[in-house]
C-alpha cells in the first residue's frame, strides 16, 4: 500500500504514560498523534532530519526499524502502541485515496511518488483498474495470510482500532484523550458497496487473523 512521507508526526513518546506510539499508515495514526502531542505533550521519538540521515521512513517507521537504525534504544522499556483498521474499509480507502489524491502527485517531478520504488505503477493500477480487479492484484494469487500493517501490529503491546480510538485509548491505556478526525479522505463511507461476493471472500480469507483478533466484520 502507498504511504507518502508527510511533514507531520512519526513515532511518538508519551513519557508520562511510558508509551512509544508508532504511526501505521491508513489507520488514524495522524489523528492519534496530533491528540497525544496537543493534549499530553508527547514528543517525536527521533527528529525527522535524523530519521532521514539514517534512512528510516520519516513518518511510518516501526520501532524495530528505529532500533535497527540506532535511533531508539533496544532497551527502551516502554509499551509499544499502534493502530489498525477494519480491512474491508482499509482497502476501499486505499483505492480511493490513490485515485483521487496520490494521482495528482504524478505531475510533480519532486514528489515522493517518483522516489518510492513501485509507487507510480501502483497509482496507475488504482486509476486503471476497478476495485475488484485492483483488490485481487493487491492481495495476490494464491491468497496468503496478510495483516494490515503487519510490522506495526506484530511488534505492538497494544493495538488501538481506528473506529474506536477514544474508547480503546481509555480501556486499553487508561487514558482520557479526545481524538478529532484528521487527514480524512473524501469518499463514500459505506465501504461495503464497493464489494462483490468474490472480493469480500478475498479479504475474509487473507485477513482472517485481523478480523478475529480485532472483532471486525463486513
Amino acid at each position: 500500500m502507498l504511504s507518502p512521507p508527510r511533514l507531520l508526526l512519526m513515532a511518538l513518546v508519551d513519557h508520562r504514560a511510558g508509551l512509544l506510539v508508532t504511526a501505521a499508515p491508513g489507520t488514524g495514526s495522524t489523528a492519534l498523534g496530533e491528540a497525544l502531542v496537543a493534549q499530553r505533550g508527547a514528543t517525536e521519538a527521533v527528529g525527522r532530519d535524523r530519521a532521514r540521515e539514517v534512512g528510516v521512513d520519516a513518518k511510518h517507521a516501526t520501532v524495530r526499524q528505529l532500533v535497527e537504525a540506532g535511533v531508539v534504544d533496544a532497551g527502551h522499556g516502554m509499551r509499544i502502541v499502534t493502530t489498525t483498521r477494519n480491512p474491508f474499509d482499509f482497502y476501499v480507502a486505499e483505492h480511493t485515496r490513490t485515485r483521487t489524491r496520490w494521482v495528482h502527485e504524478l505531475r510533480r517531478p519532486d514528489s515522493w511518488v517518483h522516489r518510492v520504488p513501485g509507487a507510480v505503477d501502483r497509482i496507475v493500477d488504482a486509476v486503471t483498474l476497478d476495485f475488484d480487479d485492483w483488490l485481487a492484484q493487491a492481495i495476490g494469487d494464491p491468497v496468503r495470510p496478510r495483516r494490515i500493517n503487519r510490522g506495526h501490529v506484530t511488534e505492538a503491546d497494544v493495538v488501538l482500532r481506528m473506529e474506536r480510538l477514544e474508547s480503546d485509548v481509555r480501556e486499553l491505556l487508561d487514558l482520557e484523550l479526545a481524538v478529532p478526525p484528521t487527514n480524512v479522505t473524501d469518499r463514500e463511507r459505506a465501504y461495503w458497496r464497493s464489494y462483490s461476493v468474490g472480493s469480500r471472500r478475498l479479504v475474509e480469507t487473507a485477513h482472517a487473523e485481523d478480523l478475529e483478533r480485532f472483532g471486525y466484520a463486513f
